[in-house]
């Protein structure tokens, strides 16, 4: 006899998979193995389980579904965020749905309208509005009203007045921790180049730089903190314009790790010796290791940062208590790019 109101849930459990993997095997996703897809198969022929009473299961519990918004795959620091969190995602039987915004507040709001629509589980959230320093009060309203019927997770960002869940990592302690590093190399004279004022992850790591070098009794030298960007062009515009001092830096500090290659690639155009100089990114993206030289740079934990993104998403789903603020400590990957300072000596 035929059992009634027989759900995808009831298929899961009994074939010992994700709701996830019973609405794959439904759909012809060829992410299922095929013996997993053989096995749910069984299970629905034993339950008498037909697809028209899946879409009536579907809307009656979770969708699994998880919204992410960043500003540009293309750009390795988000990508490699966003990767590891879809794989520890797939996991766990969730579904991502990526947006990039392409910093365009159009983009984001048209994105956090979708959804809201598709009434995803929560969204993640990186880049874009979260990261100006005075964002918009069109935009803050507009993230109040998303959150009061989908969870948000910001990911190192935030915004005043928005009451969501924060994961960010230590910028401000991994700047310290560059300069700390290069003075102990015997640098005095460090130049930061790169980011873009009002973008609080560059407010933030340039107000760290200029501190740690007051609390170590080392001049700042307004002409070597250069505002360019983010990019490698970026980098190439900030070397420009920094080789132009009479007096130049030991030691230069960039924005990220693409802000560096720029440098290096500007200096060995223009037949600068790179070896006049030491230098540090930040990020730790994944051609940092095997660029020439190897570039010291702050790496974010982003075993961490990606486990902790899935563990807020994971409460949430499951209505359990989490924490609101989550800050993770960065680490100081030290490689060729960065050395003794001999110069005077």
């Amino acid at each position: 006899m035929k059992k009634k109101n027989i759900t995808i849930y009831d298929i899961a459990k009994v074939a010992n998979v994700s709701p996830t993997t019973v609405s794959r095997v439904l759909t012809g996703n060829p992410l299922v193995k095929e013996s997993t897809r053989k096995r749910v198969l069984e299970k629905m022929e034993e339950l008498e389980f037909t697809p028209n009473e899946a879409a009536r299961s579907l809307t009656k519990k979770q969708t699994n579904m998880i919204g992410f918004i960043l500003p540009d795959i293309t750009n390795p620091f988000f990508s490699q965020t966003y990767i590891g969190v879809e794989r520890k995602a797939f996991e766990q039987g969730y579904t991502i749905l990526l947006r990039n915004s392409m910093n365009s507040r159009e983009m984001e709001s048209a994105h956090l309208r979708e959804f809201v629509e598709r009434r995803v589980e929560c969204i993640v959230f990186m880049g874009g509005r979260i990261n100006k320093s005075e964002p918009t009060e069109e935009e803050i309203v507009e993230m109040k009203e998303v959150m009061k019927r989908v969870p948000l997770i910001m990911v190192n960002g935030q915004m005043e007045g928005v009451d969501c869940h924060t994961i960010r990592t230590d910028e401000e302690e991994g700047m310290r921790s560059i300069i700390h590093h290069l003075v102990s190399l015997g640098h005095k004279d460090i130049s930061l180049i790169g980011g873009e004022e009002g973008v609080s992850t560059a407010d933030i790591k340039a107000k760290a730089f200029q501190e740690e070098l007051e609390n170590n009794n080392l001049e700042f030298h307004n002409e070597w903190q250069i505002y360019s960007g983010f990019g490698i062009d970026d980098g190439r515009v900030a070397m420009k314009r920094l080789l132009t001092n009479k007096k130049l830096p030991t030691a230069i500090v960039g924005i990220n790790d693409m802000v560096i290659y720029g440098a290096l690639k500007e200096c060995r155009e223009h037949k600068v010796s790179i070896d006049h100089f030491s230098f540090v990114g930040y990020d730790d993206i994944f051609p940092s290791d095997i660029v020439h030289p190897s570039l010291t740079t702050v790496n974010h934990n982003y075993e961490v940062l990606t486990s902790e993104i899935i563990e807020v998403i994971k409460k949430i789903i499951e209505k359990k208590d989490t924490e609101k603020e989550i800050l993770i400590d960065t680490k100081l990957i030290i490689r060729e790019s960065s050395f003794e300072n001999n110069q005077g000596k």
